[in-house]
């Protein structure tokens, strides 16, 4: 059967996931269970797919670890989510999605991207010891979302291109887990060869939560990517990476967690370095260029409804600098202090 133009499904024939059990700390008893991406054929490079799948197996549990293993040859980057519904587009099977992703209804989590330059470790992400993800039927988070995004077509059936692990338990924890992004819109000037600094600066105005780690992403003209908590002037900082040629790998916030109270501001600049007589835009492809920080925190389960749904916050570029927000502006003058 064809699906869209550019997929082939191998048959309609629904995966039974492997479940297995073992005992963890304390004599808690621990589960994991595999999912595979079905095998379909892709005719273009270039191209997003997406699949979702209704976690029937799973009444409520709380999901300790996930683990993403991807084929590097014909797969550049994929990313895992789960989700309260789903668009009435959105399939079972899998689609060709390059021209919308926004298939989630309801409540969202997006859990853990992992790219081309990953190493295989990147792709598993431990969640700290007070934290875990709500996740089955009887909860918000009913189906989990695999997005894949193809670098070469694939004409013979390849199985699997992308396999996802969870590790779970049936006791709660402290923290239900959540992610924040800040990204950037607009575009880099031409002729950058000195450097630009694509800068974010957003308030936060939810109820506080525990950041505990932070990915930081640029395309090919980005040199550094870094982000801050500015609380009363002091600027603390929560990441920091070289980006040229570097995978979207998790980043520990130094020294440990950090709360983020109402009134912060969560702060980031990425350095773009471009030779180029004409303007790169931000997007998504892989031409494009990216400023893309998310945000990694656990939240107390009586506001999951607040938090029931990953937040953005987005910038315009050129028009945006640090000098522009009332509680960065100090970086501008000599009245900041940084405290690394």
């Amino acid at each position: 059967m064809w699906l869209f133009v550019l997929i082939v499904a191998v048959s309609g024939v629904r995966e039974i996931p492997y479940i297995t059990a073992h005992y963890g700390e304390n004599g808690q008893e621990v589960y994991k269970m595999k999912l595979s991406y079905p095998s379909i054929k892709i005719y273009e490079p270039d191209q997003y797919f997406c699949y979702t799948r209704y976690l029937e197996e799973l009444d409520e549990v709380y999901v300790l670890s996930t683990l993403i293993e991807i084929n590097h040859e014909y797969v550049h980057h994929a990313a895992l989510s789960f989700c309260e519904e789903l668009e009435d587009y959105a399939s079972h099977r899998p689609w060709e999605c390059s021209t919308s992703r926004k298939y989630c209804k309801g409540g969202a989590v997006g859990v853990l991207t992992f790219d081309d330059y990953s190493k295989p470790e990147d792709g598993l992400m431990t969640f700290p010891k007070d934290v875990s993800l709500k996740v089955g039927f009887s909860t918000i988070m009913k189906h989990i979302t695999f997005e894949m995004h193809s670098k070469a077509a694939v004409t013979d059936f390849q199985y699997p291109l992308l396999n996802v692990t969870l590790t779970f338990t049936k006791t709660p924890t402290k923290y239900n887990y959540q992610t924040h992004l800040l990204l950037t819109d607009g575009f880099i000037p031409a002729n950058s060869e000195k450097g630009y600094f694509a800068e974010i600066a957003c308030s936060w105005s939810k109820p506080d939560v525990v950041a505990f780690a932070v990915q930081l992403h640029t395309h090919h003209y980005g040199y550094m990517a870094e982000m801050y908590r500015v609380r009363n002037g002091t600027w603390t900082l929560m990441a920091s990476q070289l980006t040229q040629g570097k995978s979207k790998v998790l980043l520990p916030v130094p020294g440990g967690a950090i709360d983020v109270r109402r009134g912060d501001v969560l702060a980031a600049k990425c350095l773009y370095i471009t030779k180029d007589n004409k303007i790169v835009r931000f997007g998504e492809s892989d031409g494009q260029e990216m400023c893309n920080v998310d945000i990694h925190f656990g939240y107390e389960f009586r506001y999951e409804d607040i938090f029931k749904r990953s937040s953005a916050c987005m910038t315009q570029l050129p028009e945006f600098s640090l000098c522009d927000h009332e509680a960065t502006s100090g970086i501008c003058g000599d009245n900041n202090k940084i405290d690394m």
